[in-house]
């Protein structure tokens, strides 16, 4: 996470949009700090008072794990007194878990209120213009903006809408790609030829590539496509027409996993995947794409390597490194291409990505849409299950 330091509550109220990615409503949010320093942030839904005790138990287990010298919590409101059932019961399950409550804050209708102060304005008092506040300044220069809500965070991986006249064609497409993907695995397996139906129409032969087989020929195909996605070199519809390599593979658990132990930085580690399937990436992808790296040359302050002079990375500070940004917003792209019976192999890889970038609010959206069209998706439970206990990403640690 950034290292940004505050300097009182009305910084605290300006900045936490920042830290969520969307302007908050209807919520409280808990805002963990070590020192000054501010550690995990954690939104949840305004609940009534019946629901609220159960709700505030459910984070204090994360709370615990974060060990922060103080928490704030900061109702976002819509209509006066709609937080404070939840506010109340956090309160109470903080003070029993020995947490030190350091404010207890409203913002409504551009006003911030001091819940602990007897002397301040029962008015409240107005916001601040985040362009006065230095902590937004930091947020900014961080590439973090904020959306106007969640909703429109939804959108930004939302799958294709059916009502696209192309929906249906890429559909189809990825379709065959998976069925020409699976013929060749069983034909590489030895699966006897009477035990296989009629080759599809359009399966690939591996035409002069004598050390490979067709199956690791399509693998190849669709690295170069998913290089092409991460350097920025496929747009508009030059995109579309990799989208059935890019997605279709991605039912390869053996191939997604690769591909998120490269993109994602201090992931899965590449020690687990194939070597082979390694120098492939390496030479596919490319090293630039290999976003651990980034994070390793950054933090290690040596000299700038093809990944950080494509990302223009000119501080050791891992989240502010451009390829991060770069890199999500090529995937949300690829999202928004993507027929929703195909998307929840590829949300699982965007959750992933978001986590492990400490962007807590994106891994949420995604890991939740990917479970809403596939209840037994194993990923995206385990990036949801993270994101709500508060494990801390390994790269923001």
């Amino acid at each position: 996470m950034p290292k940004i330091t505050l300097s009182g509550l009305a910084e605290l109220v300006s900045i936490i949009p920042f830290q969520l990615g969307f302007e908050p409503r209807r919520s409280v949010v808990i805002v963990c700090f070590h020192g000054r320093r501010l550690g995990m942030t954690a939104r949840l839904d305004a609940v009534p008072r019946a629901h609220a005790a159960a709700a505030a138990q459910h984070v204090v287990a994360a709370l615990l794990q974060e060990a922060p010298t103080s928490v704030s919590l900061v109702g976002f409101e819509d209509r006066a007194g709609e937080t404070m059932p939840l506010i109340d019961a956090l309160a109470a399950a903080t003070g029993l878990a020995r947490i030190d409550l350091s404010a207890r804050l409203v913002v409504r209708d551009g006003r911030w209120f001091d819940l602990g102060c007897d002397d301040c304005p029962a008015e409240g008092t107005p916001l601040p213009d985040r362009s006065d506040v230095p902590a937004v300044a930091d947020f900014v220069a961080l590439g973090r903006s904020v959306l106007e809500g969640r909703s429109v965070l939804e959108g930004m991986v939302r799958p294709l809408d059916p009502s696209v006249p192309r929906h249906d064609l890429l559909e189809q497409a990825i379709d065959d790609w998976q069925e020409r993907y699976e013929w060749v695995r069983r034909a590489d397996r030895g699966v006897p030829a009477t035990a296989r139906e009629t080759a599809p129409t359009g399966s690939v032969e591996p035409d002069g590539c004598e050390s490979c087989s067709a199956t690791e020929f399509m693998v190849e195909e669709s690295l170069v496509a998913w290089g092409g996605l991460l350097r920025g070199e496929t747009v508009g519809r030059g995109l579309e027409h990799w989208v059935p390599a890019l997605v279709g593979v991605l039912r390869d658990e053996v191939v997604r996993d690769a591909l998120i132990a490269w993109i994602c930085p201090g992931g899965q580690s590449l020690n687990r995947v194939d070597p082979e399937l390694v120098d492939r990436m390496e030479v596919l992808l490319g090293p630039e794409t290999r976003l651990a790296q980034v994070v390793a040359e950054a933090q290690s302050g040596g000299p700038a390597g093809e990944a950080l002079r494509l990302a223009a990375a000119l501080a050791a500070d891992w989240d502010s490194v451009d390829a991060f940004r770069f890199a999500q917003a090529r995937l949300e792209e690829l999202c928004r291409l993507t027929p929703a019976v195909h998307a929840p192999p590829l949300l699982s890889v965007v959750a992933s990505f978001a986590w492990t970038c400490g962007d807590g609010a994106r891994a949420r959206v995604a890991a939740e849409l990917g479970l809403l069209l596939k209840p037994e998706d194993g990923l995206c439970r385990l990036v949801l299950d993270a994101v709500d206990r508060g494990v801390r990403p390994p790269m923001s640690a």
